[in-house]
């Protein structure tokens, strides 16, 4: 992440904050953030020197005429100021800021089947408990794990992974070898 990204990011939230404009901002920025993310065309066009810089800023207001104005009013000025490319990455700093306001901590879940709803709460309960905090979870399925899951939290790895068993029971069946 850039300082540019960083720097007006928090900016953004600070304002928010001091607006008591946090969470409304937090889900108009996630669904900007996605649209920007799934058409970088249209991130490409708000970064090309062949429009003028009024222009550019006139179309994002135009496609987020809906938007909170502090929102508007950022993705104006990062069109103008030549930094459309950094918008992405100014609201990942936005919501690690909310996220870091609200002692929320992230959990990177990866599972080598898709998590039933039932056992992604028992999980999230479950780390609630041992970490102290509020969770939100990032799921992703990888089959390489063969079976189990590992997550990353809190900047620790627990590996309940079937692979991590097998090596484990692996390497107790080497030692035993003569």
């Amino acid at each position: 992440m850039s300082d540019v990204s960083r720097e007006y990011g928090a900016a953004l939230y600070l304002l928010a904050r001091e607006e008591h404009a946090e969470e409304e901002l937090l889900e108009e920025t996630r669904t900007a953030s996605a649209v920007l993310r799934e058409n970088p065309a249209y991130l490409s066009l708000l970064s090309s020197p062949d429009l003028k810089k009024k222009e550019r800023s006139n179309a994002v207001a135009a496609a987020f005429a809906d938007g909170h104005r502090y929102l508007v009013n950022f993705l104006s000025m990062m069109v103008e100021r030549g930094y459309a490319r950094e918008i992405p990455a100014c609201f990942d700093e936005y919501l690690r800021l909310y996220r870091e306001d609200r002692g929320i901590a992230v959990a990177k879940v990866r599972s080598a089947l898709p998590l039933s709803e039932g056992e992604k709460e028992k999980l999230i309960a479950a780390l609630e408990r041992r970490y102290g905090v509020t969770v939100e979870a990032e799921y992703a399925v990888d089959p390489s794990l063969l079976g189990g899951m590992k997550v990353e939290i809190s900047g620790t790895l627990l590996d309940g992974s079937a692979r991590r068993r097998l090596d484990g029971l692996r390497a107790d069946l080497s030692a035993l070898t003569l």
